[in-house]
């Protein structure tokens, strides 16, 4: 072959190639572009987050960008002193991520359960647990250290229950009050408890049915912290 038709051959494939090379790299960059939302229990802050990966691989071609979407309520806890206003976050639990080029719908996660509410507005607009806090000052201390230690555990499977306790037709009285909100708890921590020690998550186990029997006392939860305390002493010596 002449070097004058090897040109001839070649600079089409060079165009070729490099168009397959540039669509390629559209194509990536869109189906990797991803975005979503997570919450820090630490402080409640939520936050939107975005950043580039390569499909299939996972590798992260850009530096996450955040931009803060926390709200009133976060600020309220504050200024009630039931949260830090100085401390930054360091932790972040996932409410959402999606794929923005192949779904409208986010796939959802765990602290989702929680942010709804903190996120949650009347027809007016007012956000629903500002409100309540005006209207209950002194309902408010008994509920938030629950709601904000069962989202340092990660128990947000059962946070709706409190939450849905607080805002409808919850009892005035303090005393009343405390003593249901209790039995709520106690519950809650039990029965997430119970899973954890049938799936042999026998550290979180002890954790959650400590807190359950901290709120109310339950002969069932310390049968079961006590199993899930020998179990684990047990795995420990061997």
């Amino acid at each position: 072959m002449s070097l004058s038709k090897f040109f001839i051959w070649l600079i089409p494939v060079l165009i070729i190639s490099v168009f397959g090379l540039i669509v390629g790299f559209i194509v990536l960059a869109i189906s990797g572009n991803m975005e979503g939302r997570e919450f820090s229990p630490e402080n409640f802050s939520i936050r939107k987050f975005t950043y580039n990966k390569i499909p299939f691989f996972d590798w992260v071609i850009s530096p996450k960008e955040t931009v803060d979407q926390t709200g009133a309520v976060q600020a309220d806890l504050v200024n009630l002193g039931f949260l830090p206003g100085t401390t930054a976050a360091k932790n972040w639990h996932l409410i959402s991520e999606l794929n923005v080029s192949s779904s409208l719908h986010p796939p959802e996660c765990d602290a989702r359960f929680l942010t709804h509410y903190l996120e949650l507005q009347d027809s007016n607009g007012v956000l629903a647990f500002v409100d309540w806090n005006e209207k209950h000052p002194n309902l408010a201390p008994l509920l938030w250290p629950h709601v904000i230690e069962m989202a340092r555990q990660e128990s947000y499977l059962k946070i709706p229950e409190i939450m849905e306790f607080a805002l409808t037709n919850c009892p005035k009285n303090p005393n009343e009050f405390s003593d249901e909100l209790n039995t709520l708890v106690a519950q809650a921590y039990l029965e997430l408890g119970k899973i954890d020690y049938e799936l042999g998550r026998l550290k979180r186990a002890k954790v959650r049915l400590q807190l359950s029997l901290d709120a109310e006392t339950s002969a069932e939860a310390r049968s079961l912290l006590e199993a899930a305390a020998d179990q684990d002493a047990k795995e420990y010596v061997q």
